[in-house]
C-alpha cells in the first residue's frame, strides 16, 4: 500500500521535528547531563594511528578517541564524533590535586563535569606515529607531559598492531621532586558501545577488566579496560558516577546493576614514588569481541636477563594463570618447576645453555586449556657467559621531554653504554652543560634554551666516551613557544539554567523558521 502524503501541517511538523532532532543530536549532546561546549582556544595537539580495524586518536594531554571500522561513522568514546579527542584518558591525583586531560578544550565539548575541580596537564609533547603496524614493528605514539608544579612528569607509549581489536598503553610517572609522593593513577572513559551511548556494565573476570556490553540479548559488542598491570580498584557504572568516583579519590570496586544505561568504566592504581623514582602501568583497551589478552596474557619476567650457562629462578606475571599452563623462552633455554602462585603470578627455573644465542627473546605462554596463547616481545635477554654484555651506545629517553624557549633546566637522559666523557647535543639554540653519567644507563645535564630558539621537536644526538659510537633519538625533545605558567585548577561547568534557556530558544527559533514556510 502506498503511504499517503503528509498534509502541509504534517510535513511542517516532520521538518520541525527533524530540525529539533538535529539540534539535539549535535552530536546528541544537549540531552546529556553535565555536557558543556568546548572552551575557546586551541585544541590539544593530537596524533592519529590510522590502523585497521582501529583508528586511535591520541592527545598530547593523555586523552583518546577510537574509531572501529566495524562500526563506521561513530567514535567509541563520548562525544562520538570521529575526528577529535573525547572523554577518555589517564588521570593522576597527587598532593590533593587531580591532573587530567584538558577535556574542556576538546572541540566536541565534554561531559566530565562530575570530576569537579581539575588541573589539566601542562603543555605536552607528542611524537609519531612511528612503525609499520606489524607485530614486529607496531605503530607507536609517544606523549610527554608535566603535572603542574608537582615535580611529577608523565610519559605514555601507545602501541597498535593492525588486525587487533585492542591497543596497548604504557604510562610512566616519574617523581622529580625532593620528597616521596603518594599518587592514584586512573584510566577511564565514557564509553559509546558500538553506535549507542547505552550499555550494560560488564567485567571480564579472568583479567578484572571493567567496561560494558551492548544492550542486545545476547550481547555481541564489548568495550573493556584491561589492566595488564593488576589494578587496585575498578568501577563500571553510569558515566557521571564514574567521573564522580575519580573526582572523590577512590573507585568503588563494583559494577552497577545489569541494566541498560549511559555507562563508563575506570581502573585505579595506588602507588608511592620515592624521590627520583618512576612507576610504569601497562593497560589495554578493546572494542568488539572479548580479546584473548583480556583472558590470558604474559606481561613481565623478573629478572629479565640471564647469562649463558646460568640457572635462573624467574617470576612471571600476567593474567589468567592456572595450573596446566606453559611458558617457553626459545631455543637454548629450558623451563622447569613452573609453579602457578595465583591468577597473575607464576615462578619457574630457567636453565640457559652455554651456547644459547645471546640477545633478546620473546616469551610465549599457553593457557591451561591450550586454547589461548600470549607473547611478551623481547621479554627476556640472554647475556654472555662473562656477565652482562658491554652495551652499545643508545639514547632512549629525555626527561622532561619539553621546555619553553628561554628556559634553563636539568634533564635526565636514559639509554645504554653511558660513561664519563660521552657527549650529547640538542640542536641549534640549546646549550648543554654539566653532563654527568650517573651510571651505564642514566646521565644528567643542564640545558639552556635561547630565547630565539626555534620551537618544535628536536633530534637528540650523542657520542659515547670512546668516540667510536653515535646515537640519535628522533623527536626526543621539544622546544615550546609561549608562557610556561601551568593551567589553573578549574571546575568543568555543567549545563545550567541559562544554558537550558538558550537551548530552548534555539529550538523554538528552528521550529518557527520551518512553520513560517
Amino acid at each position: 500500500m502506498t503511504p499517503r502524503p503528509l498534509p502541509s501541517t504534517g510535513r511542517r511538523l516532520a521538518l520541525a521535528a527533524s530540525a529539533l532532532l538535529a539540534v539535539l543530536a549535535g552530536p546528541a549532546l544537549a540531552t546529556k547531563a553535565g555536557y558543556v561546549e568546548a572552551r575557546r582556544g586551541d585544541a590539544p595537539a593530537m596524533a592519529t594511528i590510522a590502523g585497521s580495524p582501529l583508528t586511535v586518536l591520541i592527545g598530547a594531554e593523555h586523552s583518546f578517541q577510537i574509531v572501529n571500522d566495524q562500526v563506521p561513522g561513530s567514535g567509541q568514546i563520548f562525544p562520538s564524533q570521529t575526528t577529535g579527542l573525547a572523554d577518555m584518558g589517564w588521570m593522576v591525583r597527587a598532593g590533593g590535586t587531580l591532573y587530567t586531560p584538558d577535556f574542556g578544550s576538546h572541540p566536541a565539548g565534554t561531559a566530565t563535569s562530575s570530576l569537579g575541580a581539575v588541573t589539566p596537564y601542562a603543555a605536552g609533547a607528542i611524537s609519531g606515529p612511528a612503525g609499520t603496524g606489524s607485530e614486529a614493528d607496531p605503530f607507536v605514539v609517544t606523549v610527554e607531559a608535566a603535572l603542574g608544579g608537582s615535580g611529577l612528569t608523565s610519559r605514555q607509549e601507545v602501541r597498535y598492531v593492525n588486525g587487533k581489536n585492542f591497543f596497548t598503553k604504557r604510562f610512566t610517572l616519574t617523581n622529580g621532586g625532593a620528597a616521596a609522593q603518594t599518587v592514584q593513577i586512573y584510566l577511564g572513559g565514557d564509553i559509546y558501545l558500538a553506535a549507542s551511548d547505552s550499555g550494560i556494565p560488564y567485567r571480564e573476570a579472568a583479567s578484572g577488566s571493567p567496561g560494558g556490553s551492548d544492550c542486545g540479548s545476547p550481547a555481541s559488542y564489548y568495550i573493556l579496560y584491561i589492566p595488564q598491570t593488576p589494578a587496585d580498584r575498578y568501577t563500571g557504572n553510569g558515566y557521571s558516577n564514574v567521573w564522580s568516583q575519580i573526582g572523590s579519590g577512590d573507585l568503588d570496586g563494583a559494577l552497577a546493576s545489569a541494566s541498560c544505561m549511559d555507562n563508563g568504566a575506570a581502573l585505579q592504581w595506588n602507588r608511592t614514588l620515592a624521590a627520583g623514582a618512576s612507576v610504569t602501568i601497562l593497560a589495554a583497551t578493546s572494542f568488539g569481541e572479548i580479546p584473548s589478552i583480556a583472558q590470558f596474557d604474559v606481561s613481565s619476567v623478573t629478572p629479565a636477563s640471564g647469562a649463558q650457562g646460568a640457572t635462573v629462578p624467574v617470576t612471571i606475571r600476567g593474567i589468567g594463570f592456572a595450573d596446566g599452563m606453559s611458558v617457553a623462552f626459545g631455543s637454548g633455554i629450558s623451563v622447569a618447576d613452573l609453579d602457578v602462585v595465583d591468577a597473575a603470578t607464576a615462578t619457574a627455573t630457567l636453565t640457559i645453555a652455554a651456547d644459547a644465542t645471546v640477545g633478546p627473546r620473546d616469551v610465549t605462554g599457553t593457557n591451561a586449556g591450550g586454547t589461548l596463547t600470549a607473547t611478551l616481545r623481547n621479554g627476556f635477554q640472554v647475556t654472555g657467559s662473562g656477565g652482562p654484555p658491554t652495551d652499545p651506545f643508545t639514547l632512549t629517553r629525555v626527561t622532561p621531554a619539553a621546555a619553553l624557549v628561554g628556559a634553563t633546566l636539568q634533564v635526565t637522559l636514559q639509554g645504554t653504554g653511558f660513561a664519563s666523557g660521552m657527549a650529547v647535543a640538542f640542536g641549534d639554540g640549546i646549550t648543554v652543560s654539566n653532563l654527568t653519567a650517573t651510571g651505564a644507563t642514566t646521565a644528567t645535564a643542564t640545558l639552556a634554551i635561547a630565547p630565539g630558539a626555534t620551537p618544535g621537536p628536536r633530534t637528540v644526538t650523542g657520542t659515547n666516551a670512546a668516540g667510536d659510537q653515535n646515537a640519535s633519538l628522533p623527536n626526543g625533545f621539544t622546544v615550546l613557544a609561549g608562557s610556561g605558567e601551568p593551567p589553573a585548577a578549574q571546575a568543568v561547568p555543567s549545563l545550567g539554567l541559562s544554558g537550558l534557556m538558550l537551548l530552548m530558544l534555539g529550538l523554538a527559533a528552528a521550529a518557527w523558521t520551518i512553520f513560517r514556510r
